[in-house]
């Protein structure tokens, strides 16, 4: 099926037969000033540009620059603390996609409102939350920087269970229980997204870049590129527009009519996405990074080093995990921005 007719086809099952409008779909979303929720607050509106977006805005100013730039844009002023706002306007919405972190209390709090619509039968799929792969990280092994020999690629088909199952004290472990948890209690389809590390320019109105110019900046200031052991650490990694991409697929892969499309769609247990292009070495990255700034051999630096320069560096820099996003390409979905090298000093970006 090609996007046109991904298009069309969401387009007509908005409503109770092809006549009614696009515009009685609403879709709910968080987070939409940062970089992530930008992206995909400009994806969204750009291939359903009638679809009606509420977005959890919490200044004033925001909104209305939001406002200016997206037609189909209404905002809620509030933040993800505003638990009875959350309910109260997921209730009204046909799709919630929170890009607001791992903030429990928020989602549960959407995913009660979601619940207030649920049929009977297997829930379908209503909420796609933005997650991440350090759950796979077990920092009981120490971080040498290197790539771990028994190290092998993490599959969402088959570990997606295992991976919810993690011990709860990894990041991202916890709340990706809690949630998915809640949402089967109260028969809400949801979907968790996980991309890896995120390369290039954000395609949102508000924050154009991430925090992946830190690293650049520190070795400006050393003089030299640097990592950890032999820095042969991996992470898998995706462009922030192709995961603005997939999210809006799996979206409208959920909403599609008929029990066969939406069949293959998971939620809660069997919901956990990869979004993945390719995969990545520290040592790779470090010497892009040398290379452009003419910095010459790259450094390897212990992790207490790693530490004096940032508290989270030696997770940042001395741990990788990679993943796969067999689901994804199951259904269809293919990464299109494949080149990380213009990824990263794209239009000016010096990010790593």
């Amino acid at each position: 099926m090609t996007t046109t007719e991904r298009i069309e086809h969401l387009d007509s099952s908005l409503g109770p037969d092809p006549k009614t409008p696009p515009t009685s779909h609403c879709v709910f979303l968080t987070g939409v000033t940062g970089f992530v929720g930008g992206t995909i607050l400009s994806c969204l509106s750009k291939a359903h540009p009638n679809v009606r977006v509420k977005a959890l805005i919490r200044q004033e100013g925001d909104a209305k620059e939001l406002q200016s730039v997206y037609s189909n844009l209404t905002p809620i002023i509030g933040d993800l603390s505003s638990l009875s706002l959350l309910t109260s306007t997921a209730a009204e919405a046909d799709f919630v996609i929170h890009m607001g972190g791992d903030n429990v209390p928020a989602v549960c709090a959407m995913i009660d409102g979601l619940a207030s619509r649920t049929t009977t039968g297997s829930p379908p799929p209503r909420l796609i939350s933005l997650t991440g792969p350090r759950s796979l990280i077990d920092l009981s092994n120490p971080i040498t920087g290197n790539l771990r020999a028994s190290s092998r690629p993490w599959s969402d088909v088959t570990d997606g269970h295992a991976i919810l199952a993690l011990p709860k004290d990894r990041m991202h472990a916890g709340a990706d229980q809690t949630i998915i948890a809640h949402s089967v209690a109260k028969g809400v389809g949801t979907i968790l997204v996980s991309p890896g590390q995120l390369w290039g320019r954000g395609k949102g109105h508000l924050k154009k870049e991430s925090n992946a110019a830190f690293y650049y900046t520190t070795v400006k200031s050393r003089g030299r590129a640097f990592v950890i052991g032999d820095g042969t650490a991996t992470w898998s990694w995706t462009s922030i527009g192709d995961l603005g991409d997939a999210v809006v697929f799996l979206m409208e892969q959920a909403l599609m009519s008929g029990s066969e499309r939406r069949g293959q769609v998971g939620v809660n247990q069997d919901g956990y996405y990869f979004v993945r292009t390719g995969d990545l070495s520290m040592m790779e990255r470090a010497k892009a990074v040398s290379e452009r700034l003419g910095l010459g051999v790259v450094e390897s630096i212990p992790v207490g080093t790693a530490k004096e320069i940032h508290p989270f560096g030696p997770v940042m820099w001395g741990c990788g995990e990679r993943t796969r996003a067999d689901k994804l390409a199951k259904l269809g979905w293919r990464p299109k921005e494949t080149d990380w090298r213009v990824l990263m000093e794209g239009e000016g970006g010096e990010r790593a």
